[in-house]
């Protein structure tokens, strides 16, 4: 799977798998594993889980070098304070689908062929 780079301007601040998603609405989401950078921005980020800003713009750089998503489309959840280091994810919303299938093959696998199952008559 590949390891995509989470940063802020152009400082990287951790990475991720994004081992998770749903391909029908563009969503990716991993394990967030921390650079010694993301100290800086952790405060911030604790005081967003109340839904108020984070005041910075997060994004998530593929292994080419392209940016995945930004202006606000990441989201990064943590609660490692609660319950340990572990306890950090990342969140990318509204990746459009020709790069979900580029990055995310085996998550979209299942979607791309589908066909609307249509509803059952009584």
């Amino acid at each position: 799977m590949p390891k995509f780079e989470v940063l802020v301007g152009a400082v990287c601040i951790g990475h991720t798998w994004l081992e998770h998603g749903d391909a029908p609405i563009g969503v990716a989401a991993g394990r967030f594993v921390p650079a010694p950078a993301y100290a800086a921005v952790q405060p911030a980020v604790l005081a967003s889980a109340g839904g108020s800003s984070l005041g910075v713009v997060l994004r998530v750089l593929a292994p080419d070098g392209s940016e995945l998503a930004g202006d606000g489309s990441v989201q990064i959840v943590d609660y490692s304070p609660e319950l340990g280091d572990d306890a950090i994810e990342v969140h990318v919303i509204g990746i459009e689908p020709d790069r979900y299938v580029q990055w995310f093959n085996t998550q979209a696998t299942g979607f791309q062929d589908t066909q609307p199952v249509p509803p059952r008559r009584i």
